[in-house]
């Protein structure tokens, strides 16, 4: 690869991972909405300006140069993976404002939703981190932590199932909220794995 394609693909990179950032800050804002205090509402207009820009990016990449054949794989597989972030996101944020009609849930089904959430976002984080290393060490560390979101779930449907928390709304919403952070840790595990197959994009 001549040296300008290869900083055509190194800066599609970089403008990946920053995509998948961007779509990391609108999680931790909305994030902060559903598990902190019923009343603390200050991460949502950080989370929808995030996803605005990374809505705006998204169209604007779309026109723009992938960098070579192996820009176009990285760069669809990625861009596919950051749009349905974003569409989570969205959901996530629609979710944070009903839940102000409610009473807040009680910590102790709060705290393995936040342990869903808080590891999903780690992955999202570190997948950013694995596009511009491309390093096979930190893709394993992602999916070893893909595993984690599914045991922290599996914790949470455990205090569900039984039936003691009787509110069928609240339930489904705790249901809805960890398959959203775990399609969250899913499309990070994703990125991470197109990222190592091109780390060294062919001549």
């Amino acid at each position: 690869m001549s040296d300008v394609a290869d900083g055509a693909y190194r800066a599609l990179i970089g403008e990946l991972a920053a995509l998948v950032r961007l779509a990391h800050t609108a999680l931790v804002g909305t994030t902060a909405v559903l598990t902190g205090p019923a009343t603390d509402v200050d991460g949502v207009p950080e989370a929808e300006k995030a996803l605005a820009d990374l809505r705006s990016r998204i169209e604007e990449d779309a026109a723009g140069t992938l960098g070579g054949p192996a820009g176009v794989v990285v760069g669809v597989h990625t861009g596919c993976a950051v749009e349905a972030l974003g569409q989570l996101v969205e959901r996530l944020l629609e979710a944070a404002w009903a839940r102000q009609e409610r009473e807040p849930f009680g910590e102790r089904l709060l705290a393995p939703l936040r342990g869903i959430a808080d590891a999903s976002l780690a992955l999202v984080a570190r997948a950013a981190d694995s596009l511009e290393s491309g390093a096979p060490e930190e893709v394993a560390d992602v999916l070893t932590e893909l595993h984690e979101v599914a045991q922290r779930q599996r914790l949470l449907y455990e205090l569900l199932l039984p039936g003691a928390f009787a509110d069928q709304v609240d339930t489904a919403d705790l249901v809805l909220l960890s398959c959203c952070y775990q399609q969250c840790a899913e499309h990070a595990a994703s990125i991470a794995r197109h990222a190592v197959l091109f780390s060294r994009p062919p001549a």
